[in-house]
């Protein structure tokens, strides 16, 4: 009887130093653990996930973080993907997503999560899994991004401008290729109207998948005089403009139409002849971008090189018209 009392408390002992190791492990990891309900509630998480959702504690994420659809993750219908590929394949590797911290900023996490059901009746029980805040690698990842779509712009305009002669078979592609260099939806070319004091537009291009009929109308059909909406500041001022959400920006006259088209960043700058603004070029996005300073930099040198062109241009028109005794 005594050696198997011994016993009993050698196993309860080797079972408590057990839990002790796995308690440790589990407070002191660095990255963040969690198990959720299949409804969206934490189960339990350990400080570090806490810390970097920025909560004081545990029992504090807890109590607050109680609707994880609603309140995690920054893109609407995030946690219904990460349920269906954890139930449809039983875990989900590097899933990538933006989620909110407790003071409403943002950051970049990737978690690695099984579903763990009931052995008799399948029943999902819970999700658990492990998170790592990946917001370095993303920043890193964007620089690097913006980087090679500069360098693709530079590249590509300076490219159609060699293969044309005049910039009206130039100007489409230009816009297309800044477009798609820098990954957005809706580009188009103002040239300015010196007899009437106005630009109007002159060309357009959107993607495939953008179908804001009533932007791009409007667009094609508006007039738009020194100062007035984001062309004529780019042109009164002769510098470019970044607009994040063009959304709550007042001085933008077809804000209603660009909400409607879900258009929300926004950038232009001149195609400048000299000190003369002659041009103006526009750009917009279905997302929210804040201020790009070097890509706008490049693109103002582009205007200026885009200007140099339509003056060549205009004075071998001279010079032929010159040469034909006009």
């Amino acid at each position: 009887m005594n050696d198997q009392v011994k016993h009993n408390e050698e196993a309860l002992e080797a079972l408590r130093r057990a839990e002790q190791k796995y308690r440790s492990i589990f407070e002191h990891c660095l990255e963040g653990i969690f198990q959720t309900t299949p409804e969206g509630q934490y189960l339990s998480a350990n400080p570090a996930l806490a810390r970097m959702y920025g909560y004081e504690s545990v029992d504090e994420l807890i109590a607050d973080l109680t609707d994880i659809t609603r309140q995690l993750y920054v893109q609407a219908g995030r946690r219904a993907e990460f349920i269906q590929l954890v139930r449809e394949q039983g875990k989900v590797i590097d899933f990538e997503s933006e989620i909110f911290r407790r003071d409403g900023s943002v950051i970049w996490i990737s978690e690695n999560a099984r579903v763990v059901r009931d052995e008799v009746s399948g029943e999902v029980l819970y999700y658990e899994g492990m998170v790592q805040d990946i917001s370095r690698r993303k920043a890193a990842e964007e620089e690097r991004d913006q980087a090679n779509a500069r360098l693709s712009v530079q590249y590509a305009v300076a490219r159609t401008l060699a293969e044309v002669r005049h910039l009206g078979e130039a100007s489409g592609k230009i816009v297309q290729a800044i477009c798609e260099s820098v990954g957005w939806d809706f580009g188009d070319l103002w040239r300015v109207d010196a007899a009437t004091n106005v630009l109007r537009c002159v060309d357009i291009w959107h993607a495939p998948e953008f179908h804001a009929h009533e932007f791009i109308d409007a667009t094609q059909r508006t007039t738009i005089p020194p100062g007035v909406g984001l062309p004529g500041r780019v042109w009164s001022s002769r510098k470019a403009f970044w607009i994040p959400d063009v959304g709550v920006d007042a001085t933008f006259p077809r804000v209603a139409l660009a909400a409607k088209g879900g258009l929300h960043g926004a950038f232009a700058f001149p195609i400048m002849l000299g000190s003369e603004v002659i041009g103006v070029m526009e750009f917009f996005s279905r997302g929210i971008h804040l201020p790009d300073d070097d890509l706008l930099s490049m693109l103002a040198a582009l205007g200026a090189q885009i200007g140099s062109f339509i003056d060549r241009e205009r004075m071998a028109d001279r010079l032929a018209r010159y040469a034909d005794g006009v």
